[in-house]
């Protein structure tokens, strides 16, 4: 007959020896990572930085352009708005699997402008230039339209702060062909 004193010590050791196990696991799984993965950045000349990922299923690349003031494609500038400090940028993202399919990437657009008009001028402004837009939510101090197009979304958001009302734009989608 086994005394309940030997159970109780071959489960425990059961679960060291689990968690050594999970832990050469975790080792051996960084070890690998450190050692196929390559992340390498660049600064461009006109601005913004390229980095790159190659990893063992494929190639990740990141393309960010700074353009500050700029909106994103097809939106109007709102007449008056002067560009926010930290404003502005795009980035094209790409990846390609080493099977050598090239996967589709997809663009990020965004930029901020602020003016002192009131958000309810702003608002009737962006309703009157693209009135395919959807307003999407519209609150005391704030609004948000929003056009989808195929696998293309734009989308504006306004609101109030104290120096001014803000008007943020961002487009998600394809990246545009060269």
């Amino acid at each position: 007959m086994r005394s309940c004193g030997s159970r109780r010590g071959g489960i425990i050791a059961g679960l060291l020896v689990s968690g050594l196990v999970v832990v050469c696991l975790i080792i051996a799984g960084s070890i690998f990572l450190a050692r196929n993965i390559r992340i390498q950045t660049t600064a461009r000349n006109g601005g913004g930085n390229d980095l790159t990922i190659d990893t063992p299923v494929g190639h990740l690349s990141v393309h960010a352009h700074e353009k500050p003031g700029t909106a994103a494609t097809d939106v109007p500038l709102y007449p008056g708005a002067r560009s926010a400090r930290r404003s502005g940028g795009d980035a094209v993202v790409e990846w390609t699997s080493n099977n050598g399919h090239s996967d589709k990437g997809f663009s990020i657009t965004a930029s901020e402008m602020v003016t002192s008009d009131p958000v309810d001028k702003v608002l009737d402004f962006y309703r009157a230039q693209l009135p395919n837009w959807i307003v999407v939510k519209e609150s005391g101090g704030e609004a948000r339209l929003e056009l989808r197009d195929g696998g293309y979304k734009r989308f504006i958001a306004i609101h109030e702060r104290h120096d001014g009302t803000h008007i943020g734009v961002a487009s998600v989608g394809e990246p545009a062909s060269n």
